[in-house]
């Protein structure tokens, strides 16, 4: 059938409007849309660490975010006792280095827990963790490792020890009060050598000289100091390097 002038001129105006106008973005068009948009999520793992994570502690290095069992702990020491709580991240630290571990770690609301080594790991890293604040995640915590690399050392110069800091010593009170004979010792020879006698703080002065006391001793009771060369013939005069024995307290 043949249409008549103005229906066809009609027909092709509608058809022509149709295919400009824009199409309306309805809710399920918009959901559709995000949907299959790329998102960007922040993940937490041991070797992006959030701004977060490294203003709880300016002493130690940040290890990561972990998984954690409640029947079978990553670190095997819970510092303050069974479910102790509240801790923050310093005061896990100090507890951890004077028990002798330099693998320290936060969970939850504030536990706070010890060990050594690499096996904080054992249950994988997590993702979430809130490291500094009042609940760091159930079933996962942050870890660091306590203690510096030791001046004119690789490490902190003991494989077993973390090292504590650089200190000022005066002849006529030893903050240490026990002299291991002789000079010439090694951080290993002396760390042997106090632990031998039950000591677990040990220092290392001027040419290899050794000194040992215990958590009741107060290393840093003249104050720090600059300048040791913690592993060298001459660590400097009337200081010392000063370490906590990993192999001791536990």
């Amino acid at each position: 059938m043949k249409l008549s002038p103005f229906i066809a001129f009609a027909t092709f105006t509608a058809t022509a409007v149709s295919a400009t106008k824009p199409r309306l973005r309805t809710t399920n068009n918009l959901e559709a849309e995000q949907e299959s948009k790329p998102t960007t999520t922040q993940t937490d793992h041991a070797s992006s660490p959030r701004t977060l994570q490294s203003s709880c502690l300016s002493s130690a290095t940040y290890l990561g975010c972990y998984a954690n069992k409640n029947s079978d702990r990553a670190l095997p020491l819970e510092a303050f006792g069974p479910k102790s709580r509240g801790h923050t991240a310093e005061e896990c630290q100090a507890e951890c280095l004077s028990r002798g571990y330099s693998v320290f770690a936060r969970e939850f609301k504030g536990q706070c827990f010890c060990g050594a080594g690499s096996d904080y790991a054992k249950h994988g890293v997590a993702m979430g963790c809130d490291c500094c604040g009042d609940n760091v995640g159930a079933s996962r915590f942050c870890a660091w490792e306590a203690g510096q690399s030791a001046p004119g050392c690789s490490g902190s110069g003991s494989d077993h020890s973390a090292y504590l800091g650089c200190y000022a010593n005066r002849n006529n009170d030893r903050a240490l009060p026990v002299q291991v004979p002789g000079r010439g010792h090694t951080v290993m020879d002396c760390e042997e050598a106090c632990e031998n006698m039950g000591l677990s703080r040990f220092a290392r002065e001027w040419k290899g000289q050794c000194f040992c006391g215990n958590e009741s001793h107060d290393y840093a009771k003249h104050g720090e100091e600059t300048g040791c060369d913690c592993c060298g013939d001459d660590v400097g005069g009337n200081k010392m390097c000063v370490y906590v024995n990993g192999n001791m307290n536990r």
